[in-house]
């Protein structure tokens, strides 16, 4: 009768352990779902300030995106203008 009762407890312990196991993994993989969607957004936003970086860039500034920055941060418009700017943004 003990050996029986013994061998039962055992498997109930491995059971139950792998039943934690599939769960954890569950929940870890929704986790790096998660996660690698932020990684994109960071991608993004890092190559968004790069392309700015470079029209910036010392040895040569792009007129058009220097213009853009004057109107939108400095507030340089005339007051028969209308400004659309071009980043997705709008900041």
């Amino acid at each position: 009768m003990t050996v029986p009762l013994i061998a039962l407890l055992i498997s109930a312990y491995f059971a139950a352990h792998g039943f934690k196991s599939v769960s954890s993994q569950t929940l870890l993989g929704a986790e790096i779902a998660t996660l690698e969607m932020e990684q994109q957004k960071i991608r993004d936003a890092r190559e968004d300030l790069e392309l700015h970086v470079g029209l910036l860039s010392s040895n040569h500034v792009d007129p058009d995106y220097l213009d853009e920055l004057v109107r939108k941060d400095l507030g340089f418009t005339h007051p028969d203008e209308i400004v659309i700017y071009g980043n997705k943004n709008n900041k």
